[in-house]
């Protein structure tokens, strides 16, 4: 047994977060099972609507219930069942050992106090420090996260700051308790191109400098590329592949991965034009039988029309859920896609 098996700050088991709605059950997460070793920056990828925020939500378990409920499986931290948990456990783990960033700071940040009173209140829940001393510790966190003039900006209050620096300000919230497992859920997502690769550029740095995992939620390739170590694609509440980042690009063996890495512009040559992927996600209150991707994949064949594919070991360190996945024949058909996207 590997360590990661052994010691994993993170292991979600056949987790299924579902939705009452008039038009019946929505399975916004079915059966995902993910795993995060210390010091690991897993990549957690997939088009809007995949579930991705729901899996992440569901960790901090924060899904609004109802309409949200958790249907079955379970989400470990450090060998710890969070949905055995009283809510005064898991408050007292939310923000602490585990904390989130979310992709819009200012449905986070209370209007009506200033940024530094706020994530004054994360330090003095989490390390029962005095306020003069949280004060402190705030005013060297901004500055960490390369927050300007930091004594002044604590007495800001949040309409007063541009989006790059609130989310600086929600980063340096997520580290005030020096999580063990850091989620970051689209933190990029409302910031212009610049900012975007500075928040980027922090949040690695500061990953290295301080050893935490990194689950980080995101529908670009191109910043998984960057900054993980490992990659989940999840496709209609499902992982469909997992890999470390070098053998996902290398070799995808899923055609949902191929087509999100078709679609994706060459920056070396601008004329290529992208290809999308056919047709839309499935409507998860009436998900299609079958392997999921099965009315979108150019090779779907009957089985993929009938039976529902595992996720499975392909090679060492990757798995995929394609029943042709490690065949001759699927592994030419998705260099096909991939060359026709260059």
């Amino acid at each position: 047994m590997t360590d990661r098996q052994q010691h994993p700050v993170l292991a979600i088991e056949d987790l299924r977060i579902w939705f009452k709605t008039r038009a019946g059950d929505v399975k916004a997460v079915d059966g995902v099972t993910l795993t995060i070793a210390p010091g690991e920056v897993v990549g957690l990828v997939g088009e809007s609507g995949s579930g991705k925020s729901v899996t992440a939500r569901s960790i901090m378990r924060l899904v609004p219930a109802p309409p949200g409920r958790h249907v079955g499986g379970a989400v470990r931290f450090r060998g710890q069942d969070l949905y055995a948990l009283s809510e005064g456990e898991m408050q007292d783990l939310r923000g602490g050992r585990i904390a989130m960033i979310f992709q819009d700071p200012m449905t986070f940040l209370n209007p009506l106090y200033t940024v530094g009173d706020q994530v004054s209140e994360a330090i003095l829940r989490h390390q029962h420090a005095d306020r003069k001393k949280a004060r402190q510790q705030v005013i060297d966190l901004f500055r960490t996260v390369g927050i300007p003039n930091a004594e002044e900006r604590f007495d800001a209050y949040p309409h007063q700051l541009s989006g790059g620096l609130r989310q600086r300000v929600m980063i340096a919230m997520a580290l005030s308790s020096r999580p063990d497992l850091l989620i970051a859920d689209e933190p990029t997502t409302a910031l212009d191109v610049t900012i975007q690769a500075q928040i980027l550029v922090l949040l690695r740095q500061l990953q290295a400098e301080t050893g935490m995992s990194v689950l980080l939620i995101t529908h670009d390739l191109g910043v998984v590329a960057e900054m993980c170590d490992s990659v989940a694609v999840m496709y209609a509440g499902q992982i469909v592949e997992q890999a470390p980042v070098e053998i996902l690009f290398a070799n995808p063996a899923h055609p949902y991965t191929a087509g999100l890495m078709a679609a994706i512009p060459r920056a070396d040559d601008p004329n290529a034009a992208p290809l999308p992927i056919p047709g839309a996600p499935p409507d998860m209150a009436r998900p299609p039988a079958g392997c999921r991707f099965n009315p979108r994949c150019p090779w779907a064949q009957e089985i993929c029309r009938t039976d529902v594919p595992t996720l499975r070991d392909i090679a060492p360190n990757h798995r995929s859920a394609c029943h042709f996945a490690g065949s001759q024949v699927f592994d030419w058909a998705i260099l096909s896609a991939l060359e026709a996207g260059r």
